[in-house]
């Protein structure tokens, strides 16, 4: 672990325990079997977390958090949500992970998170003047201000410090970390906290036994987000199939679309794109050369130069590409991104001959991570190019064939990813 990202990690577990030791001089008459309810609640929850696009979770949990604040305040809610998270029991690619096999520093971390998180979340609603405890059921403006603070705050401070973590952790950078991470999590958890106040409510006016009944409608809407990603796992792996069966035709394209993919998603996370967009060119790269299919396998590994009938049916397949996936609702957002990939800044491109300004940026993204990886990748006509070489064309095409600020951005990219600059396919 590097000094720095070591450094950052102490730091947020001192803080977080620091915080801790602040709750426990703040704690009053404390509802012990409320407590412990919740802390099974919260145990519960997170350990029912669903792993989504990007290896990124999403929890129930935090409806159990937001839940406690309103009900007990700062020091019971910081104490549940760090319980929840450090003895969650999580299964994920066939492992199953617990506090006993997951290590330490990590636990630490999590639960120093979530304290802090909750736990600012709920002094922000205790200084509007919410009362921990004494919801009005017909939720005055200075409840709804102070329920959506305490909110606005957990997903914030929740989503700096993770977004930290990953820019020491990857190198990216924080601001474009952060844009991505509250892009993808705010709607969520808008959606879940209707959730956080009917159970906050359902407590505080029928104890345990009415947190209970309004759990279990929180665990279906869990249920029915599964089975909404599961389907959509099951739509992605359909796809990389299909990608292989392209990439079978022509064994000099083994990885290509996978390299493409990780190329566009990194530019596009670059460039602050939402998490929807960058999905979508996701699918689009292993998709993109789906229409090869439809051409001739002696025309795909031809050693030679392709003549102009033989280059008139390779630029068929962007076209063909479009034609196969065009009733599969779920890849539409991919269409318009594949049948433009191969089109050019100054209209030369194809199949359309689209300029700039009718080329949607996804599909210039697309365009510009195509090329990089068939510069450096071994061609049966060509050996691979160094990464120095083909940023040299790249550089030479900006204004003709790419954008000449996307190029920049792609090439400092290149030069800022230790693994990008040695790449070879």
């Amino acid at each position: 672990m590097p000094i720095k990202l070591r450094a950052y990690v102490a730091a947020i577990i001192l803080l977080g325990t620091l915080f801790f030791i602040f709750t426990l001089n703040q704690a009053h008459e404390v509802d012990a079997v409320g407590l412990i309810v919740f802390a099974i609640l919260s145990i519960i929850a997170e350990s029912l977390v669903i792993v989504t696009q990007g290896q990124r979770a999403l929890s129930v949990g935090f409806v159990i958090a937001l839940a406690a604040v309103m009900v007990f305040g700062v020091p019971e809610a910081a104490w549940i949500t760090s319980i929840g998270v450090m003895f969650r029991v999580v299964k994920h690619d066939g492992k199953v992970y617990h506090p006993f096999n997951f290590p330490i520093v990590k636990t630490l971390f999590n639960g120093a998170d979530a304290t802090i998180s909750a736990g600012l979340a709920g002094l922000c609603y205790e200084a509007l003047g919410a009362v921990p405890g004494t919801i009005d059921l017909n939720l005055s403006i200075t409840a709804i201000i102070a329920v959506i603070t305490a909110m606005v705050v957990y997903i914030l401070v929740n989503a700096v410090i993770m977004s930290i973590l990953m820019h020491f952790i990857t190198g990216e950078k924080f601001f474009s970390n952060f844009i991505n991470n509250m892009a993808w999590v705010v709607k969520d958890y808008l959606a879940m906290a209707p959730f956080a106040i009917i159970m906050a409510l359902a407590y505080i006016n029928y104890n345990v036994a009415g947190i209970l009944i309004f759990f279990g409608p929180l665990l279906f809407a869990r249920y029915s987000f599964k089975m909404y990603i599961d389907m959509r796992n099951i739509y992605i792996d359909t796809v990389k199939s299909l990608s292989q069966a392209v990439e079978a035709k022509d064994p000099y394209t083994n990885g290509h679309s996978r390299r493409v993919g990780e190329y566009a998603c990194k530019l596009a996370e670059r460039l602050g794109l939402p998490p929807k967009k960058v999905e979508n060119l996701k699918i689009a790269a292993i998709l993109h050369d789906i229409g090869k299919i439809g051409v001739d396998e002696s025309i795909l590994n031809k050693p030679g130069r392709l003549t102009e009938e033989e280059f008139d049916k390779i630029k068929q397949h962007p076209e063909i590409g479009v034609k196969i996936i065009k009733d599969i609702d779920f890849l539409k957002g991919a269409s318009e991104i594949i049948l433009s990939h191969h089109e050019r800044y100054d209209g030369t491109g194809y199949p359309e001959g689209r300029k700039y300004k009718d080329i949607i940026l996804e599909a210039q993204i697309l365009s510009i991570a195509d090329v990089f990886d068939a510069l450096t990748s071994e061609r049966p006509y060509r050996n691979a190019m160094t990464v120095e070489e083909a940023l040299g064309i790249i550089e030479n095409g900006k204004g003709i064939q790419f954008e000449s600020r996307l190029a920049d951005t792609f090439i400092r990219m290149v030069k800022d990813d230790k693994e990008m600059k040695k790449v070879a396919g």
